[in-house]
């Protein structure tokens, strides 16, 4: 006697088989979302160090150009990129100062070149909507450089990050506190 074997359904996958699927997909996502984050950390701290050793560099060329460290409102030793005194400092490093008979960058020369931003939180040099102004120069987490400058000339600066050392052979110093806007926690940026 001969049996016929009946041609069985398709069988479709157990609920052990979805979940161990599910679980490896869960898994997979998971450390990719970690190595995205560590890679914009790491790209948001380039750009940050980038756009400060930019900011550096254009004060020592305008000091090669002019002899002298741009003088701001006030005699201040320490500024913000943003306010009053930070922009008057921004217009003169971009070459954008008012034609008037105090100009500290005659020549209308542009020291500072750095990447413009769309909003302050992304970073970058922000102009304003309307009329072109300049707001300020941020961080990639949207916080003001701040810029220490050698107004002895002595080149020696206080290191505003680390109590009771000196930076020396540096006219001009620029820092963030980085992502946690926190003194110390290992993501300071500094040029120095």
């Amino acid at each position: 006697m001969k049996i016929r074997s009946h041609p069985r359904a398709p069988r479709g996958f157990t609920l052990v088989e979805l979940l161990v699927v599910i679980s490896i997909i869960v898994v997979l996502a998971a450390l990719s979302f970690g190595a995205a984050q560590v890679a914009i950390k790491k790209g948001n701290t380039l750009k940050s160090k980038t756009d400060a050793t930019s900011l550096a560099t254009a004060f020592e060329q305008y000091y090669q150009e002019y002899s002298k460290l741009p003088t701001l409102t006030g005699g201040m030793e320490e500024i913000r990129t943003e306010g009053e005194a930070g922009i008057e400092l921004l217009e003169i490093l971009l070459g954008k100062e008012d034609d008037t008979g105090t100009m500290q960058n005659p020549r209308k020369i542009p020291f500072l070149s750095v990447g413009t931003g769309k909003t302050k939180n992304k970073g970058g040099l922000i102009y304003s909507r309307n009329g072109g102004q300049i707001e300020g120069l941020y961080d990639a987490w949207g916080n003001a450089y701040f810029v220490k400058l050698d107004v002895d000339y002595e080149d020696e600066i206080l290191d505003p990050l680390t109590q009771g050392n000196i930076v020396r052979d540096k006219k001009i110093i620029v820092y963030s506190y980085g992502a946690d806007e926190k003194l110390g926690g290992g993501d300071d940026v500094k040029t120095w």
